[in-house]
């Protein structure tokens, strides 16, 4: 995340610098190569301050004051180094001080107002966002109260602290939800979607590990992610999945590629570019094509809109063509054999896949990616959990248009379980192995491959 982070610094800077040669200074370069080595200096001394004045910690429980802190040192620090690069590298030149001056001023200021901007919004929205990840932390202790205020500090992690979960001699507060006996009720009652739970040392948490599962089963039953948050900071980080919030050392101990913030970056470009070239370059012409088919065909609006379940278990619409009739069970029965509701259009585009097209503009709202476990109606997502143990596990990514499951023939209907049993099985062996490159084979056999065809109705 940070290597991220340096390089939008420097689409920042050089932008800065070539705008204030071009407005500013525009007839003060009297050598044109003085203006490159101006852009190559301000781009190794804010490489360079960023190494010296680092950010040790991933987020800081003080909320914007450290960031303000932090970016404003590494700005003075980029300042004496550009002001030592140029005397350096640069001959002395009076104008040559006035821009490199200027442009490092409105560089440092813009992007800590930017910074602010950004902090500002996204704690205003915070609440307001449903794919927001409501939060319960087990025990309380001064390790716990510093993810407490971690997390309230820090909207950016997308987390909401609900409450905690009393653990043998804690402290009971008005935000104690319950007792450790009682976890699986508060979860569901609270709509947990994320528990962290303190361990008191290094042989706690490897009983945890090598002991007993119970807990991450529970979590992994009820489509919760599972943290353990140990008092100590001696953990092997070569025998456990560590990461650090101000010091406070964290444990995954179900490690999933879509953890890292890099994965999620990378799966989000391809998504929103891919999107936007189907909708340009197909949805664009055959929509209206699509659309008059399907209300010469039968009465009714042209996409068939379903709330499905999501990410972290949140619902959203998911668009399709409508390929039935109107009708009542539209959101409890899967489509069968001959089944009557099915148009002589819809037949034809659900064989053909066409009719989950406008599910692409559910990629570009965030809702779903173009890869991943296909989302289930809500009855089936109800139904499914109670007869399959780990059926949630699908939902700790986004849902796709497309999947490792239907690629290998296991969509349409499940009218028995052990149907629906492979494809969680197949979901959850993408999920724990993604890569942008299984994504690419998915998608070209999706398209190319008759398996992918197979059983739809």
């Amino acid at each position: 995340m940070q290597n991220i982070s340096v390089v939008i610094d420097l689409i920042f800077i050089n932008l800065i610098f070539a705008l204030c040669a071009l407005l500013l200074f525009k007839n003060a370069f009297i050598v044109r190569e003085h203006f490159y080595l101006s852009l190559l200096i301000s781009n190794f001394s804010w490489i360079l301050a960023f190494v010296l004045i680092r950010k040790r910690v991933i987020f800081s429980k003080k909320g914007f004051r450290v960031r303000f802190k932090r970016i404003f040192n590494r700005s003075l620090m980029f300042l004496v180094l550009m002001t030592f690069n140029t005397v350096l590298f640069i001959s002395i030149v009076g104008y040559l001080w006035g821009y490199i001056l200027v442009s490092s001023i409105i560089f440092i200021v813009g992007k800590l107002g930017v910074n602010f901007l950004f902090f500002v919004t996204v704690k205003y929205f915070h609440l307001k966002n449903k794919r927001v990840k409501r939060t319960l932390l087990v025990g309380n202790n001064r390790t716990m109260n510093k993810v407490e205020k971690i997390i309230k500090s820090n909207p950016i992690l997308n987390y909401m602290f609900i409450g905690y979960i009393s653990d043998n001699n804690d402290v009971i507060s008005e935000l104690t939800l319950g007792a450790r006996s009682e976890l699986q009720k508060v979860i569901l009652e609270n709509r947990i979607q994320v528990v962290f739970v303190a361990i008191q040392n290094a042989d706690a948490l490897k009983s945890c590990y090598t002991l007993n599962n119970d807990l991450l089963d529970t979590c992994n039953r009820l489509g919760v992610r599972l943290f353990y948050v140990p008092e100590e900071n001696n953990v092997d980080k070569d025998e456990y999945d560590v990461e650090y919030l101000n010091k406070v050392t964290i444990i995954n101990p179900q490690l999933i590629p879509m953890d890292s913030i890099e994965n999620q970056i990378k799966k989000r470009i391809f998504d929103v570019v891919f999107s936007t070239i189907i909708i340009t370059f197909v949805l664009s012409w055959l929509y209206p094509i699509i659309a008059l088919l399907i209300k010469l065909s039968s009465k009714g609006p042209v996409l068939f809109v379903q709330q499905r379940t999501g990410v972290n278990k949140v619902t959203f619409d998911c668009y399709k063509f409508r390929s039935m009739a109107v009708n009542v069970d539209a959101d409890k029965k899967q489509a069968s054999d001959n089944d009557p509701r099915i148009t002589k259009i819809g037949k034809f585009i659900r064989k053909s896949n066409i009719d989950e097209l406008p599910q692409f503009f559910n990629v570009l709202k965030g809702d779903m990616s173009v890869v991943g476990p296909r989302p289930h109606m809500l009855a089936h997502t109800e139904e499914y959990t109670k007869l399959i143990d780990d059926y949630l596990v699908r939902h700790y990514v986004k849902p796709g248009i497309t999947g490792w499951a239907q690629v290998e023939g296991f969509r349409g209907e499940t009218e028995q379980l052990w149907k629906m049993e492979k494809r969680v099985e197949l979901d959850k062996e993408y999920i724990n192995n993604w890569s942008l490159d299984w994504d690419i084979e998915i998608i070209w056999r999706t398209i190319f491959k008759m398996k992918a065809f197979r059983n739809a109705k």
